[in-house]
């Protein structure tokens, strides 16, 4: 299987829409609802949808909104079964496991392959919020804290 780093010149939020509307969940998001600034220093995490898919094994397809305060950040995890992540507005760090700190800015994605240990996950301002959505794809039944479990 190909590992693939998209950018924003090759993976831009009409893309990210466009493949959420082919999994069937658009309608249950919209990029204008309302959203509650962060306060604090304590990421809020929201589900946006939860979705069966069709075959066997059962999965489930799992779309979460991550908004970071100003630096803010998440403590060292791992997601079990792998994630995607879309930058939706400001830039996050990210580090996965021996590889180098990276931002990632409104419109950037990255996967983290299943079992990687995200040592570094955090808004990289300290004066604006930052929001990710974050796509897992889950055994059916999964917790959230099977989907992303803390070091």
């Amino acid at each position: 299987m190909e590992t693939v780093n998209a950018t924003r010149r090759s993976f831009t939020r009409a893309s990210f829409i466009s493949l959420v509307a082919a999994a069937g969940v658009l309608p249950q998001y919209s990029a204008g609802q309302a959203q509650e600034k962060p306060s604090g220093t304590t990421p809020t995490r929201r589900k946006v949808i939860e979705q069966d898919l069709p075959g066997e094994p059962k999965r489930t397809l799992t779309l979460v909104e991550v908004t970071y305060p100003p630096g803010a950040g998440s403590p060292p995890h791992l997601h079990a079964n792998g994630v995607m992540a879309f930058v939706v507005s400001g830039a996050i760090a990210s580090r996965v496991d021996d590889g180098p700190e990276q931002t990632f800015r409104a419109g950037d994605a990255w996967w983290e392959r299943p079992g990687a240990i995200h040592r570094v996950s955090r808004n990289a301002s300290t004066s604006e919020p930052a929001t990710l959505l974050a796509m897992f794809v889950a055994p059916t039944g999964a917790s959230a804290a099977e989907l992303t479990k803390p070091l």
